[in-house]
């Protein structure tokens, strides 16, 4: 480090040039040299190594390059991104190509099947996706294909944006019918315990009526002694009358 500070100065005294030029100069110099293999890389590159996407059989496909060679191919949903499931099980019962079909299923979007293959296993579907990235690509229609396949997942996601949007919707109203129907029914129990039932009616009705019949049966009770109590009295004076027509 010390010889290259020198060698700097030595430079700087030379030719006249002052020492934080020729320090810039140098360190600019050894930037170049340290990033020139990166940047020869990137310049280097083939045109269709941004062509990493394709929509094919209702499914994305995403891969990279490596040597000149497709690498880490495989599905995912085209409407939430997420890796797919796929289901070959039945090309090893079968024997027939027409018989032998491998599916492709989300697990995070419900466990439903978003497309499938008919002609062989999973190693069939990845050699027929590899054959068609190589096909856009000798063509020279990857960028149409890259094109048209960005404008497809910007409508997936469109459409998932407003699903959950629907879904918020239908959930606020939701609970705001369930909000309306607990008020009500909180109004109908006060109403409920302010208004006597029809059965507390009754029993209370009963009661008057006994209370009525219990009171009439005692005045007709008193009614019936007080006329008792009247004839005899009257039966007495008659008595004393005819005792006192005998004496005189």
């Amino acid at each position: 480090m010390e010889k290259i500070l020198s060698l700097l100065t030595r430079i700087s005294e030379l030719y006249a040039i002052p020492q934080w030029i020729v320090n810039s100069g140098a360190i600019a110099i050894c930037v170049i040299l340290i990033s020139f293999p990166f940047i020869a890389r990137v310049l280097m590159r083939p045109k269709y190594h941004k062509f990493r996407e394709l929509i094919l059989f209702k499914v994305l496909w995403r891969w990279k390059y490596k040597k000149g060679d497709v690498i880490g191919l495989w599905c995912y949903c085209p409407k939430c991104q997420n890796m797919l499931m796929v289901d070959d099980e039945n090309c090893r019962s079968e024997e027939t190509l027409q018989h032998k079909i491998t599916y492709f299923v989300c697990p995070e979007c419900g466990g439903h099947e978003l497309g499938r293959v008919i002609g062989g296993d999973r190693r069939y579907v990845l050699s027929l996706v590899r054959r068609d990235i190589w096909r856009h690509i000798r063509d020279g229609s990857y960028n149409e294909v890259a094109t048209a396949t960005k404008e497809a997942l910007d409508i997936y996601a469109k459409l998932e944006e407003e699903k959950t949007e629907e879904k918020a919707e239908v959930l606020a109203s939701l609970e705001e019918k369930v909000e309306h129907l607990e008020g009500s029914v909180e109004d109908v129990s006060e109403e409920n315990n302010d208004t006597p039932s029809p059965e507390t009616e009754a029993v209370t009705m009963t009661h008057h009526q006994l209370n009525e019949t219990t009171n009439s049966t005692h005045e007709h009770h008193f009614s019936q002694e007080e006329r008792s109590t009247e004839e005899l009295q009257t039966v007495i004076d008659e008595d004393e009358k005819e005792i006192k027509k005998d004496g005189v």
